[in-house]
């Protein structure tokens, strides 16, 4: 990685140089990073509600021992990293942040649904999940190339500790829910129906955010 980049930001084709002189205070307050914030508050609450209760769900679905439970249950992170690379490369080379943000928290909650109405069958239900686990991770590369595209350098700088620190409550709210609603109903399905409409709400936040053109 190190190697690959240039030397200097002016010769980077995903830093903006003209974007806006926004403060950093200014940057705070904006619509853009309030929607950036709530994009990733609402995308985190889908992956540690998964990351967080998948094993659990694999273990009551399949009565399998722990060990078995534990290879499957890495499944979704293998897919992920591959999912990952590929969306940041992607997203790169097409110089588009936006869609390749929105659209992996669509295809995680599309497969939600799916593993949802397929749970009788498990193989397919199994492959649904792990295809959401690796959407939960694959919007992370374009994501994090939005603050800079849309914000200048100190401001993003800022604003990148703001969204991660008000964000990161998804990272309570999302399994707290699905164990508070498990309990409740004793079933995972109201909490993954939660879920997935986090994810949904965050990919339409993500289209909402207005990003200029990047220089290739």
């Amino acid at each position: 990685m190190f190697i690959s980049r240039t030397g200097h930001p002016k010769r980077t084709g995903w830093l903006r140089m003209n974007a806006p002189g926004l403060t950093i205070w200014q940057a705070m307050r904006s619509r853009q990073v309030i929607l950036l914030t709530l994009v990733y508050f609402f995308a985190i609450i889908g992956i540690y509600g998964f990351v967080i209760w998948f094993p659990t769900i694999v273990q009551r679905a399949t009565n399998l021992p722990n060990m078995a439970v534990t290879l499957l249950s890495a499944l979704p992170y293998v897919a992920g990293l591959a999912a990952m690379i590929w969306n940041g490369w992607h997203s790169d080379r097409t110089a588009e942040r936006r869609w390749h943000t929105a659209l992996p928290l669509f295809l995680g909650a599309g497969c939600l649904v799916v593993a949802i109405r397929l749970s009788s069958h498990l193989s397919l239900a199994f492959l649904c999940m792990v295809i959401v686990g690796a959407c939960t991770t694959a919007f992370m590369p374009s994501f994090w190339a939005l603050p800079t595209a849309i914000l200048t350098e100190s401001a993003a700088a800022a604003s990148i500790g703001l969204i991660n620190s008000v964000a990161n409550l998804g990272g309570f709210a999302g399994p707290f829910f699905i164990g508070y609603l498990r309990t409740l109903t004793n079933s995972f399905t109201p909490g993954l129906v939660f879920l997935l409409v986090c994810m949904v709400f965050s990919g339409m936040l993500a289209l909402l955010l207005h990003v200029a053109p990047m220089r290739n």
